[in-house]
């Protein structure tokens, strides 16, 4: 029973004080002095005639002023304006942006993979699972190539993420490679993301080094870093390639280092590029905050009904026992 009247509330107590002003009436109106009636009230007249100080004791005398107490009583409730507070609802808002900057270069395309798929399908399906771990983050993705474009915006929905992933093709976007140009696009949206105050995670995963950015990858590092922005980075192919195909591994683990982020090394199989993207899963918590809410219900239509309906019941009396009398 404490537990349901805890969970009333009244929207203005102070009404409350108007309880004591027929008292308030009693004692300092002068009782010869003539009653104006500004509001009309339906049988409050006859119900304060019945409780007169300076009438006689009559049967019903007791009854209606049990009556008039109650119904004002029950009026003052109303005009305080109860409400119901319904159990706290909890959702788990995700505290957590993650992005993921991909390489889908010409040389993506090489079929050098452990198993027969390219480098691309690879690191398609290895993110697949990562996204899939993560349901507690949202999360985005931007492609590089000659420049760097946002292809799914940072959301929840993981569904429409992974069908943006399947869409991803060797040379979609040109075949040079744009690290720096997409690690500063990616500050971007983070800067515009809805909730700005969640942490903010990059993961770079790239097979060459940077040919084509217009903001160089050390002056994107940096504004990662002024904006809070933690960057790991994940090299994948061969590392022993040559020319443009060769990983940049000094530059990529200088972003990381400079971001508070950590750089792995992958070989051509789907099998390591998995361990890396598990173990970025391992030492990434989820984070996330509890909102909790609870809706208010108004009850002033139960006392201000049971007030008339008192009033009612009571003329009905009056009326039979004027008939009876």
């Amino acid at each position: 029973m404490s537990e349901y009247l805890s969970r009333v509330d009244f929207v203005w107590p102070w009404v409350w004080l108007l309880l004591l002003l027929p008292l308030v009436g009693r004692f300092f109106m002068a009782k010869a002095r003539p009653l104006k009636e500004y509001v009309r009230v339906p049988f409050l007249p006859a119900l304060i005639h019945e409780i007169q100080p300076n009438s006689q004791p009559v049967r019903s005398g007791k009854l209606a002023a049990v009556a008039f107490w109650l119904v004002w009583g029950l009026l003052v409730c109303a005009m305080a304006r109860p409400e119901w507070l319904t159990p706290p609802q909890h959702i788990e808002k995700p505290m957590r942006n993650i992005m993921l900057i991909l390489d889908v270069s010409g040389s993506m395309a090489k079929n050098d993979v452990a198993g027969g798929s390219t480098r691309l399908e690879a690191v398609q399906a290895s993110v697949k699972k990562f996204v899939a771990a993560r349901q507690s983050d949202r999360i985005g993705l931007v492609i590089f190539a000659n420049g760097a474009w946002p292809f799914a915006p940072i959301s929840e929905d993981k569904q429409a993420l992974e069908t943006r992933i399947n869409q991803l093709s060797p040379g979609m976007v040109g075949q040079q490679t744009a690290i720096g140009d997409a690690l500063g696009v990616t500050v971007k949206l983070f800067d515009s993301a809805q909730n700005a105050d969640a942490s903010k995670l990059a993961i770079i995963l790239t097979d060459g080094n940077d040919t084509a950015s217009q903001l160089t990858p050390r002056l994107a590092a940096k504004l990662a870093a002024a904006h809070h922005v933690q960057v790991h980075t994940i090299a994948f192919g061969d590392v022993n390639s040559t020319g443009d195909d060769k990983v940049d591994l000094p530059l990529l683990a200088e972003i990381a280092q400079m971001t508070g982020g950590h750089a792995w090394t992958a070989e051509s199989s789907g099998a390591s590029l998995d361990a890396v993207w598990q173990e970025i899963d391992a030492i990434t918590p989820v984070l996330v905050k509890s909102i909790g809410w609870s809706w208010r219900e108004p009850l002033f239509g139960w006392p201000l009904a049971a007030a008339l309906l008192l009033l009612l019941a009571f003329a009905l009396y009056r009326v039979l026992r004027e008939e009876s009398a």
